[in-house]
């Protein structure tokens, strides 16, 4: 074909979608009209994060000239991988030149054009298999505006374009039908396309769903020829090695950074447990979501099947949809034995089936009917994809084929009103579909503020590579709804400012760098003071802990610390800026939603000979170490002692940092829990010490030889498990 040709090829096919396109930009643009009010989609962390990952991207590829796949710009000093990240990077470079007027401008860009090229691609699949115009427009619009779509696309970035995956099947099938060489690269461009406009979920997902659509072709006599020659297996190759090179420097940049350690993390993290926490409820296929503006108090009366997390948990496919699917098996199978939606239907049912997690969920009770998820997530990398409920994005794509091929029957078959089919499915669809906001409170509960302070944008205009810490930092488990909500938006604010900082989030982190931040006393102090337990810090230790927080924010380079108003109540407030205050002196600026404190001066002079030591919070924050009077529950050994030790897990920690090499003195009172107990002592991987505790506190002292850098002091049982407890530990240089 000339290139002549191929230009009048294009033009005609975006003629033809033009005005498809602004229909589906304009329904998108109706239901999410706050991204036009100033307001990111979806609420919490993840809403900023998907704003940051933006600019990250943005910012590493064109100003940083680095990997975007790793960051060194949040949980500083340590950094973090973002290869199981929620990153959309090509998303990132086509939104950059929006990053000018700001992140939320880049993130509400790539929010409407998700939904928009959904329909448009979704529609170009559906019309291949029906030739149907306006069937194909209406399973566009189920695959779009789908609630699992929607639901996820708020907050989700990766979730936000899912448009690649109905483009990359309509390539697939279309060479199987025709095994033309140009639809081995479309396909091949698509895949890489999903992969990172979407991100490594949605490749993962896509494989599923290949393998289920090529097992049913080998399975059926019918389709067999079209996949088991020669021909097509060469040009199944030519897609496989294309997408490899197309695709190189994104799978190149991901192995890079690929490591046990990452991997080791996603397991953790991906465990039964907490895939049943996120598998769908049976009932939440046939309740409308909460993001229904019309129907939203059906889902709210029935709030427990969504088990705190509608993201993960909203799976309503609309009764519209279900019955005209079903009839759309009924008239294929009694015409055709399911010839021509049977593929579709095979795979229907087997990602329905993984959606339902590892068992079944029914109205809030967990039953013990299984799930090929079981399975599924013995795969090793496939489990990645750890919540099963996100494989409702596949299934709905096959459910708006059924639709449309249903309607297309139904419009064949009914003798009288036949015109009437499709206006009135479409009508019952905007109904169940429905997703814009009808209250205020819809608004605020749905989209975020994109106000950012002034004062970080004079941040960037300094000079020097300085960090910056926000607090607070850590996440708040204690808030079940939003506990990443903070982290989150200190990313958001680094998009104006520009620096590194410490703490931030990422969708999965480690112990290591969770130790970064929780070893600063101000982090670790102020996460309880936002968890309502005051202005405490988990620590055995007798240091002025102010002297440790000047220490490490030293180390760290910090030359400001910045508090957000909202995350505390005005006592809390109060007491954490007087503290703050006191240490650094006046803030440089401070407004209804942010207080900034420069450290320079308070840093200055800090001493370079002074030993500071603090505990390692490794599980989660105030896990390891606790105040004996916030776990005193039993009144037989909850004492005036008990109250007054701190109770670290073993094995519990605490790391004493020297400048250089020290002859210590460590000193403390120590006691175990109920009975006798040894515990051995280590200082810096050495036995120092086995003690022999009993439930009365004893006094001990050793004398060690400190190393330049981390020295861990580790307690450690000989042999059966039990809780130490130890105050007024001292740590001094000998003589």
């Amino acid at each position: 074909m000339h290139f002549s040709d191929n230009y009048k090829e294009i033009r005609g096919v975006l003629k033809s979608y033009g005005l498809l396109a602004l229909v589906y930009l304009m329904f998108a643009a109706v239901f999410f009209w706050p991204v036009f009010d100033g307001r990111l989609p979806g609420i919490g962390g993840d809403a900023y994060q998907s704003a940051w990952e933006l600019w990250w991207v943005s910012y590493a590829t064109f100003v940083l000239h680095t990997n975007p796949y790793f960051t060194n710009y949040v949980l500083y000093p340590v950094g973090a991988s973002l290869i199981t990240q929620t990153m959309a990077p090509i998303a990132g470079i086509v939104s950059a030149p929006l990053e000018a007027i700001g992140s939320a401008a880049a993130l509400n860009f790539t929010f409407l054009l998700g939904f928009m090229l959904s329909g448009i691609f979704a529609y170009a699949l559906i019309f291949y298999i029906t030739h149907n115009k306006m069937a194909s427009f209406l399973g566009g619009f189920v695959y779009a505006f789908s609630p699992i779509h929607v639901v996820q696309a708020l907050g989700h970035l990766q979730y936000t374009n899912i448009e690649f995956i109905p483009l990359f099947l309509l390539f697939f099938l279309k060479l199987a039908d025709e095994k033309k060489q140009k639809y081995a690269l479309y396909a091949a461009i698509s895949f890489v396309l999903l992969t990172f406009m979407g991100d490594i979920e949605q490749a993962l997902m896509t494989i599923v769903l290949l393998f289920f659509i090529i097992v049913y072709m080998l399975l059926r006599k019918q389709e067999r020829h079209k996949i088991a020659n020669l021909r097509f297996l060469v040009l199944f190759l030519e897609l496989v090695v294309l997408t490899a090179v197309i695709g190189s420097p994104g799978f190149v940049s991901i192995a890079t950074h690929l490591s046990n350690e990452t991997l080791a993390t996603v397991n953790a993290q991906a465990g039964l447990q907490y895939n049943e926490l996120y598998s769908p409820d049976l009932a939440s296929f046939f309740t409308p979501s909460l993001t229904n503006g019309l129907l939203r108090s059906i889902p709210q009366s029935n709030i427990r099947i969504y088990k705190n997390d509608p993201a993960e948990t909203t799976s309503y496919v609309g009764y519209v949809v279900m019955l005209v699917a079903a009839y759309a098996l009924y008239a294929d199978y009694k015409k055709e034995r399911l010839r021509n939606i049977g593929m579709f239907a095979f795979a229907l049912f087997f990602l329905l089936w993984l959606t339902i997690g590892p068992y079944l969920w029914v109205n809030g009770t967990l039953t013990k009917i299984p799930g090929i998820y079981l399975l599924y997530s013995k795969i090793p990398f496939f489990n990645v994809l750890r919540e099963p409920g996100r494989f409702d994005v596949v299934a709905e794509l096959m459910l708006a084929i059924l639709f449309a091929y249903g309607l297309v029957e139904l419009q064949k078959n009914i003798s009288s009103y036949k015109e009437y089919v499709m206006p009135v499915a479409f009508v019952i669809l905007l109904v169940e579909y429905f997703a814009m906001p009808t209250s205020i409170a819809m608004v605020n509960s749905e989209f975020s503020s994109t106000h950012i302070p002034k004062a970080y944008y004079e941040l960037a205009k300094l000079p020097g590579k300085s960090t910056i810490l926000l607090l607070p930092t850590a996440t708040n488990y204690a808030n079940a709804t939003v506990p990443n909500l903070y982290p989150g938006l200190s990313l958001y604010y680094q998009t104006a400012f520009k620096k590194p900082i410490i703490g931030g989030y990422t969708t999965r982190e480690n112990a290591t760098q969770l130790f970064s931040i929780s070893n600063i006393p101000l982090v670790a102090s102020a996460y309880y003071l936002e968890t309502g337990q005051g202005l405490v810090y988990a620590s055995p230790i007798i240091e002025n802990y102010t002297n440790v927080t000047k220490f490490l924010l030293a180390a760290y380079n910090t030359t400001f610390v910045g508090v957000i108003r909202q995350a505390y109540t005005p006592s809390e407030l109060e007491n954490l800026s007087s503290y703050l205050y006191s240490v650094f002196g006046a803030p440089v600026y401070e407004s209804n939603t942010t207080i900034i404190f420069s450290t320079v001066q308070a840093l200055k002079n800090v001493s370079k000979t002074t030993v500071a030591y603090s505990p390692v919070l490794v599980d989660s924050y105030a896990s390891v170490w606790q105040p004996g009077w916030l776990i005193c529950s039993n009144p037989v050994t909850c004492n005036s002692t008990f109250q007054s030790m701190w109770w670290g897990v073993n094995p519990a920690f605490v790391e004493i940092y020297a400048p250089k090499q020290e002859n210590l003195t460590i000193s403390m009172n120590a006691m175990s829990y109920g009975t006798t107990a040894s515990e051995y002592i280590y200082f810096d991987d050495r036995i120092v010490r086995l003690l022999q505790l009993s439930p009365k506190p004893s006094s001990i002292i050793m004398n060690v030889t400190a190393l330049p850098g981390l020295n861990p002091l580790v307690f450690e049982p000989a042999s059966n498990y039990q809780n130490l407890g130890i105050r007024n530990l001292t740590v001094s240089l000998q003589g």
